[in-house]
């Protein structure tokens, strides 16, 4: 019984995902969910620095956070507590007139490379710029890295 009650704990704590659509770089975990996280948090952030809007699909295998259009300078983010087992994964689709696009936006080598190094129950970021060109990922500190080509 006392295992069964770990499990539920532990499955509360972890599934949390939410949605914001504000501009705010930098939140405080305190504003962006009512969970706390066991492990690490994460925010994501999907700018758009293209002049045309762009579409964007956020999902993971738990949950999908719908198509979003982006103006341009316009942005969406999401912040979700990473599992125990450090294997959450988000994708997204990317649609910009006739360009599509579709890759990992968060995974365990992404947040380790890229993002904001991860410390224990310390939020972590990771910032995606759509350009012209392609994708490109950072933490907002250091330069930022191509990834994807359109």
């Amino acid at each position: 019984m006392k295992s069964l009650f770990f499990l539920f704990f532990y499955l509360v704590i972890t599934t949390n995902v939410s949605l914001n659509g504000s501009t705010q770089i930098t939140p405080l975990i305190s504003n962006t969910t009512k969970k706390t996280c066991l492990f690490h948090y994460w925010t994501v952030y999907i700018y758009n620095e293209i002049k045309d809007p762009i579409t964007v699909h956020v999902q993971s295998g738990d949950d999908d956070l719908g198509n979003h259009t982006l103006a341009s300078n316009d942005n969406q983010n999401w912040s979700f507590c990473e599992g125990a087992t450090f294997k959450t994964l988000f994708y997204a689709h990317f649609y910009w007139n006739s360009n599509i696009a579709f890759f990992d936006v968060y995974n365990d080598h992404i947040s380790d490379t890229y993002c904001t190094k991860r410390e224990f129950r310390k939020p972590g970021r990771c910032f995606w710029l759509v350009k012209e060109d392609g994708f490109y990922v950072g933490d907002n500190l250091r330069p930022y890295t191509k990834l994807h080509d359109w």
